[in-house]
């Protein structure tokens, strides 16, 4: 995972990504409704009195709109009412890299984020994730997953979380069969692998890694490199300590098999 932050600044391109992330979600939600009106980004220039190149600046988040600019865009664009008051505070604090959300105000930004995403790793000590959970494992658990959740691209799971004694034999037993047949690859940890706390690496084109952190109800989204860095090293070594799909499968049914109902 280092390697794509090498290989970002190698090919120059941190020279043109929006500088935050912020910068980003602002710059993309203006430009896919762009796409939306079938407006070339000159046909918009021309109409909000712009050089071409300025604008494409706008679009691509290279350049955050004064509030003026963004009131004209969301004209031009159409942009419901409702949705121009967050594209207001996306650019008064575009360049903030602080992200503290608790999930009953931010489940929105944390979902615009993940549809930014290339790829998404979950790495999980304990509980199973929520969206590789059955019913009957997800009814035992005291707090449910977040709601905003999108299933990641790869989990690497910890052996911790297949010996919960809360959960009743018969349905751990499910849980571990169901793991074997789970939509995106699930690659279990060795058992002398340390206890990390669970984190997401989110991989946006042309972005540095971004790494969020869930915390009862809040979530703590990282974005500078320095903060992230960190975490990208670590789920890079435990990409390469992981069982292979096939064995993680293969040790998943095992397991099944000696629980006794």
């Amino acid at each position: 995972m280092m390697s794509t932050v090498t290989d970002i600044s190698a090919a120059g391109i941190d020279g043109v990504r929006p500088k935050t992330l912020r910068g980003l979600l602002l710059a993309r939600e203006l430009d896919t409704n762009r796409t939306k009106r079938g407006l070339t980004t000159r046909k918009l220039a021309d109409q909000m009195r712009m050089s071409p190149a300025m604008c494409n600046r706008v679009m691509t988040g290279r350049r955050v709109p004064t509030p003026l600019e963004i009131g004209g865009l969301c004209a031009l664009l159409d942009i419901p009412a409702h949705r121009r008051p967050a594209l207001y505070e996306l650019a008064r604090t575009a360049s903030d890299t602080q992200w503290i959300i608790h999930r009953t105000q931010g489940t929105e930004i944390l979902s615009a984020i993940e549809a930014e995403a290339h790829t998404i790793t979950s790495v999980c000590p304990s509980p199973i994730p929520g969206p590789l959970r059955t019913d009957a494992y997800n009814s035992n658990q005291e707090r449910a997953t977040p709601g905003h959740e999108r299933l990641a691209d790869r989990y690497l799971l910890h052996p911790a979380a297949l010996r919960d004694t809360a959960v009743p034999r018969h349905v751990m037993r499910e849980q571990l069969r169901h793991l074997t047949s789970a939509p995106k690859p699930v690659r279990l940890l060795p058992n002398s692998t340390p206890l990390h706390g669970a984190f997401r690496v989110v991989q946006i084109e042309h972005f540095h890694p971004v790494v969020w952190l869930e915390h009862e109800v809040t979530t703590v989204v990282l974005e500078r490199p320095s903060e992230t860095s960190p975490y990208t090293r670590v789920e890079s070594t435990l990409m390469n300590a992981a069982l292979s799909v096939k064995e993680t499968n293969e040790a998943l049914l095992r397991l099944a098999a000696n629980i006794t109902p």
